[in-house]
């Protein structure tokens, strides 16, 4: 399916025409056990929040393509994909670009088969930290398994789950969650950040993990962190160029590469904001891009309203400021990327530029 881009938000970026797309990233449905939710009803959730396109990833299985709302959709891109894991259930996949259900298989196995076979593929909630015992954690147990072409860095439940001690703060995190949603784990900042300057170049991206969890209290069922309270938290916007078609392709492609950002919108909306590096000669890159090191780079950004941009160099902090536009300058060759906070609190996480 293509989409009239007429409809889509058209940004500038250094003299550069881009459309920018938000969306949300790993979402289940009736066709995971874990999940209610109909396809149908996610698809009129995800225009209503007006997102661009989905992604949904049951668990081991691709039903959701045969839906009639998926294959019919005109408004919203909807991508088919799948969740799968490993004999144990720790090592958790999320899979796109492949028809091939690996059950009851090492991690180490089906990395290599999708790596082969040129599926896109990223790490789901790789690191997990839990307060409570009561709540198992579903982790990626070998680090060096890393033939993947990105990572959750940021999972939307992962982290509400982490913080959930049932006795002492469970009822307030149902009905506050995002109040706990504060950053991600710097463990898995800090594990990208390593794949990264080992020249393996992995992009991240941002997921809620919406399955519309349930819960009975006092004799009474409810439904709480839904699909559609979770449209409203932590998205992956790309970028795409002008000058090249939209479809749930190029969709792939871009997460693939890093041409995007995660923004919690729950925290803002991100309306305005861009980043890039420049030089003098009219060369620029964003988000997941190269540009050739010479004197006078600038990384420059601007955002909607004020907030803490701190600035990263192959992993480590190298400079902020407090400011709504502004540049940092570029003295040394290097994967850069931005940490942008508010209020205390992680708005907008993006991918590498990378100078070479």
């Amino acid at each position: 399916m293509s989409i009239n881009k007429a409809e889509m938000k058209k940004k500038n970026i250094l003299n550069r025409s881009f459309f920018e797309l938000t969306g949300c990233i790993h979402i289940h449905s009736e066709f995971s056990f874990d999940s209610s939710k109909s396809v149908k009803k996610i698809i009129q959730l995800a225009k209503k929040q007006e997102l661009d396109y989905i992604t949904i990833n049951d668990h081991l299985n691709l039903d959701a393509k045969k839906e009639e709302s998926v294959l019919s959709e005109k408004d919203l891109f909807v991508i088919v994909g799948m969740e799968v894991n490993d004999k144990q259930n720790n090592n958790h996949y999320l899979v796109f670009n492949s028809d091939k259900i690996l059950r009851g298989k090492d991690a180490k196995e089906y990395v290599a088969y999708y790596a082969q076979n040129n599926a896109i593929c990223f790490a789901a909630h790789p690191i997990e930290k839990r307060v409570s015992s009561k709540f198992r954690t579903y982790v990626w147990t070998d680090l060096a398994n890393d033939d993947f072409d990105g990572l959750e860095i940021w999972n939307y439940l992962s982290e509400w789950i982490g913080k959930m001690n049932p006795k002492l703060n469970g009822l307030f995190l149902v009905l506050f969650p995002s109040l706990f949603i504060r950053k991600p784990h710097q463990q898995i900042l800090e594990w990208w950040d390593k794949m990264n300057r080992e020249g393996k170049r992995k992009a991240a991206i941002g997921s809620i993990d919406a399955h519309s969890e349930k819960m009975e209290k006092f004799g009474f069922k409810f439904t709480f962190l839904t699909h559609r309270q979770l449209f409203k938290t932590i998205r992956t916007n790309v970028l795409l160029e002008e000058n090249k078609p939209i479809t749930q392709q190029s969709i792939l492609t871009a997460l693939k590469d890093g041409n995007s950002y995660i923004v919690n919108y729950k925290m803002g909306n991100p309306f305005g904001f861009y980043a890039g590096i420049s030089d003098a000669l009219g060369n620029s890159a964003i988000f997941g891009e190269d540009i050739k090191f010479i004197k006078g780079l600038k990384y420059y950004f601007k955002l909607p309203i004020i907030a803490k941009v701190t600035l990263f160099r192959d992993g480590k902090k190298i400079s902020s400021q407090r400011d709504e536009k502004g540049y940092f300058p570029i003295k040394k060759k290097g994967n850069y990327r931005l940490e942008i906070t508010h209020r205390g609190y992680g708005w907008i996480y993006s991918n590498n530029i990378y100078v070479i």
